[in-house]
């Protein structure tokens, strides 16, 4: 045999070794995958969270800026006008 002669348990070797990597390359980027999809549920879930917060905020800022001018023209209108004094009749 030369040396550029492969035997074929060489080759079943090399075989095995590229199908190992191969396999735990699989194994990892699965483990990734469930990983990231993790990552995103909890992601969503986040903004989810977040988009109901500033719905409520946006709802309350939009209650108050209606009821507060409402409420300071009812109180105007309510409250007894005070006379002023004019000039002739301060002390």
């Amino acid at each position: 045999m030369t040396e550029t002669d492969v035997s074929t348990i060489h080759i079943y070797k090399l075989l095995i070794e590229v199908k190992t990597t191969l396999d735990l390359t699989l194994k990892q980027i699965d483990e990734h995958r469930a990983q990231d999809n993790e990552e995103k549920e909890e992601i969503f879930s986040r903004i989810n969270n977040l988009e109901k917060k500033m719905a409520q905020v946006v709802i309350i800022a939009v209650v108050i800026s209606m009821a507060l001018p409402i409420g300071i023209n009812v109180m105007l209108k309510t409250r007894p006008m005070q006379q002023q004094p004019t000039i002739g009749q301060q002390k």
